[in-house]
Formats: structure tokens, sequence, C-alpha cells
């Protein structure tokens, strides 16, 4: 059996040759492969970035409808049940709801209230709003809410059953 000389081996240019292949593959760059795995990565990210962005007013909006309907029925209910009367106001920087008592004094919501007063999740530059009056009756007195942001103005319609929905 042969014998190789000390610190050789047989295998010895089988070995430099994948080296070199493999070196030779790393200094050639990426596969095709891998460059659209990159590019599509990139371009999920923008779109979802993008897309956060330029929904943002609009879902704020959106969200912030649905929380006043929604706690406009709570104020009805409030309202017919302890046989108090609830008065929604608004100003640019939020609303409050607050309780007329039986001397006619403005009491506000508690702090851990549902009823509580909240701020505009968004900017408010104008607000055309009258006073909403929730009593023991089920009809209320129908009216707008007309809001004005940096880029639009939104009009909200309440109907007397209670429902706020955002109008032409």
């Amino acid at each position: 059996m042969p014998r190789s000389a000390r610190g050789s081996c047989e295998r010895g240019p089988l070995r430099r040759d994948a080296r070199r292949t493999r070196l030779a593959r790393a200094a050639r760059g990426f596969t095709l492969i891998e460059l659209l795995v990159a590019v599509t990565i990139l371009a999920i990210a923008a779109a979802i970035a993008a897309l956060s962005v330029a929904a943002g007013e609009g879902r704020g909006v959106d969200e912030e409808t649905r929380r006043l309907a929604a706690l406009f029925r709570l104020a009805q209910d409030e309202a017919a049940m302890s046989g108090t009367t609830v008065v929604w106001e608004a100003d640019r920087h939020g609303y409050r709801f607050r309780r007329l008592d039986h001397e006619d004094a403005r009491t506000p919501s508690p702090a851990d209230d549902l009823l509580r007063a909240r701020r505009w999740p968004f900017r408010v530059s104008r607000i055309e709003a009258q006073p909403i009056v929730f009593g023991r009756e089920p009809l209320l007195q129908p009216g707008v809410i007309t809001l004005s942001t940096a880029s639009r103005d939104i009009r909200l319609a309440l109907d007397p059953f209670g429902n706020l929905t955002e109008a032409p």
C-alpha cells in the first residue's frame, strides 16, 4: 500500500479542487432565485408600509364613527333605564357625555364610565354639532355632525333611531 508524504493525503487534490469550486461560486454573486426572493420581500414590506400610512386617517374616521354609534346607543339605553337625561357635547378636542340630574345641573360622567370624555383620534380643525339629548323616549331628534380635518370634511348623520352613519 503506497504511503503518502508527511502532511499530505491522497484526497488532497480533490479537497483543494472542491474548495476552489466553492470559492469560485461564492465570488460569482447571487443566483437569480435569491435575487427574486429578496426583491419580493422588499416589495411586500413596502406595500404594507404604504397601505398603513395611506389608510391612517380614513381608518381612524371609520373606527370613530363606529365607536360614536355604539356610544350613542349606550347613552340612549342608559337614559331609558336610569330615567336621567344624557347630553352629548363635542368640540375640536373631543367629546363628552353629561348626565342632567334633577336640579338640571350638568354632571360629567365618571372617568371609569363608558360614557367618559374622549379625545378625537385625529386632528379636528372645525366641528359643527348641536348637543344631542338622550332621554326616556326611544326616538331622537335627527341631526348632522360635521367634522373638518386637514384632508377632508366628514358628515355624520344621526337618524331618529340613534343610528349614526357617514353621510355623502
